[in-house]
């Protein structure tokens, strides 16, 4: 018959214990990283009028892709150097391992793996060996047959021959639990192996657990957003600082141009003189932002539409609204000048930032 053979963390049908390799979160990591740079790299770009948000986002996601990334180089870099160092020293003092295998009787699986069974008491015994110094690995591996003896293996790694040897004088040794349970255990069967590792790649040091990569991740994420929110709060006060004006310089006498950047038009305020009609040009240099402007027969934007245009606006029509367009471009328009007053103008999409009044003297 061919014997099969459990290994891993838990077997669902037989309840056994037993030792998977830890998978990196690393490669996950940067993975994961990049795609929200990625992200917010290109909601930056395109979402002016929203960097108070994705500026936060960027500096959040640059600190974990960095973060990310290096902690996978430290970790392969690291196993690399373990690698060298085990070719470099086969010879020398090395990590032992015991084997210890023997065989369970026919029909005494059930009993063996169930409670105060001889291998339930061996996984039991982890717990003294991982409270052991220089202990680091240990499994548990069984090869059941239909019929006749199943084989079990089990083997524990030491850093040193000593600390094993100390292990088996001062606590309970599993080859004492295999000879409590004769019943299970075929007489005779069990055999004991101490082997030195002469190369090994496995990783003994420190490992980043999820819960450690969660917080890191986490740190970087708070510092990221920190940073990003700093630098949205300095290109502010900057942006402010340049655009400031002594009181007791006027602006620029209005020239027919209204010009918008950044979602902000660069006149709240314009005079015109009384005349019969009056030309005007919308040039709006946000490359990637949608703007218009209308016209209002009031001083609120809740008014109607100022009417009179007589060339270039929306649908050709007489409301004194300009066509929402995209990109850098420049729009001149014509109207009928209305009567002295003053009269309000908005963005459609931006009425809450981007407004101000015509006045007509």
């Amino acid at each position: 018959m061919i014997p099969k053979m459990i290994t891993g963390q838990a077997d669902g049908q037989l309840g056994l214990k037993v030792h998977l390799p830890e998978p990196s979160i690393w490669p996950f990591a940067a993975g994961l990283a990049i795609m929200l740079l990625a992200a917010t790299l290109i909601w930056w770009a395109r979402v002016e009028d929203q960097r108070s948000l994705s500026g936060p986002l960027l500096g959040a996601s640059v600190a974990i892709t960095l973060g990310a990334v290096a902690g996978w180089a430290f970790e392969d870099g690291r196993m690399h150097r373990k690698a060298r160092e085990q070719e470099e020293h086969a010879h020398a003092a090395a990590r032992r391992t015991q084997v210890i295998t023997f065989a369970i009787a026919e029909g005494q699986i059930e009993t063996s793996i169930g409670e105060g069974g001889v291998i339930d008491a061996i996984q039991n015994a982890h717990e003294d060996l991982r409270a052991a110094p220089g202990f680091e690995d240990f499994r548990i591996n069984l090869s059941t047959a239909e019929e006749g003896p199943s084989q079990v293996v089990v083997e524990t790694t030491w850093s040193t021959a000593d600390d094993m040897a100390a292990f088996e004088k001062t606590q309970r040794a599993i080859v004492d639990l295999i000879s409590q349970h004769p019943d299970e255990v075929v007489t005779g069967s069990w055999q004991t192996f101490d082997m030195q590792v002469v190369r090994d790649t496995k990783d003994t040091s420190v490992r980043y657990s999820l819960g450690m990569a969660a917080s890191l991740v986490g740190a970087l994420l708070v510092g990221g957003f920190a940073v990003g929110a700093g630098l949205n709060l300095f290109a502010a006060e900057t942006a402010a600082s340049e655009g400031t004006k002594p009181d007791d310089i006027p602006p620029p006498p209005f020239a027919g141009t209204i010009e918008i950047r950044g979602s902000t038009f660069n006149y709240d305020e314009i005079t015109l003189q009384v005349a019969a009609e009056a030309t005007l040009t919308l040039a709006n240099e946000d490359d990637s932002v949608a703007h218009n402007i209308v016209f209002f027969e009031g001083e609120v934007g809740e008014s109607p539409v100022l009417q009179g245009c007589i060339s270039g606006c929306e649908g050709n029509g007489r409301a004194l609204r300009t066509e929402l367009a995209t990109g850098v471009i420049q729009h001149t328009f014509r109207f009928a000048m209305p009567p002295p007053g003053h009269y309000a103008f908005w963005c459609d999409v931006h009425p809450d930032t981007m407004r101000g009044v015509l006045i007509i003297e």
